[in-house]
């Protein structure tokens, strides 16, 4: 049910993470990182407005890919469904949350740190997860996870950016998210600074 999108996430790797305080930065970073080659783009539901962004980044960008992320409730859930959000992403396991968005057929990919959580979901039928912090789970810990659960799926976050992404890929990430870079670079070099770094990225991603 869900392939076209699996397809996608692995096929291009690399996902802009949105997470911003107002809605006209997180517009500028994604409408950037677009243009940079990034075509997946997670806008995370702390963002004023993530819905609308949602929407408004499917209809103009036929070809990307746009997810939300951070999502806690079955409302936000049902926001994301309504808005034409490709996938939702939580930061943790929410058991409620996956069997709700199953129900309303959406692709659900919840975060984890732990084999216990992972075999947890697992039963539950998610077969792509987030695994977050990456930075403190460790680059080690997808291997080992694809050798217990061979056909799963996975997409490291905190602690990625465009120097080490290509690493996580080495290691069995099938794609991997990178956010709060986006916003330092944003700060220091606008729209232009995100663009390049974005390129920059998608050059380290494949290699």
């Amino acid at each position: 049910m869900f392939k076209k999108v699996y397809d996608i996430l692995k096929k291009e790797k690399a996902v802009a993470v949105i997470r911003t305080k107002t809605y006209e930065d997180a517009r500028e970073i994604s409408i950037a990182a677009i243009e940079g080659g990034m075509n997946i783009i997670e806008v995370t539901m702390s963002v004023p407005n993530a819905p609308k962004l949602i929407k408004e980044l499917k209809n103009e960008y036929k070809d990307a890919c746009v997810g939300a992320g951070t999502v806690l409730t079955r409302d936000a859930v049902d926001e994301c469904i309504e808005n034409n959000a490709d996938f939702i992403v939580s930061p943790c396991i929410d058991e409620e949350i996956i069997s709700y968005a199953n129900q309303r057929k959406a692709l659900i990919i919840p975060g984890l740190m732990t084999m216990s959580e992972l075999n947890k979901v697992y039963k539950m039928g998610v077969r792509f997860i987030k695994v977050f912090p990456g930075n403190v789970v460790g680059k080690g810990f997808i291997g080992a996870a694809k050798s217990i659960f061979p056909d799963i799926n996975i997409m490291p976050t905190g602690g990625v950016n465009k120097d080490n992404i290509g690493e996580w890929i080495q290691n069995g990430a099938d794609c991997s998210g990178i956010g709060s870079d986006l916003n330092k670079v944003y700060k220091s070099n606008g729209t232009v600074g995100v663009k390049e770094y974005c390129s920059e990225v998608i050059k380290n991603v494949h290699f």
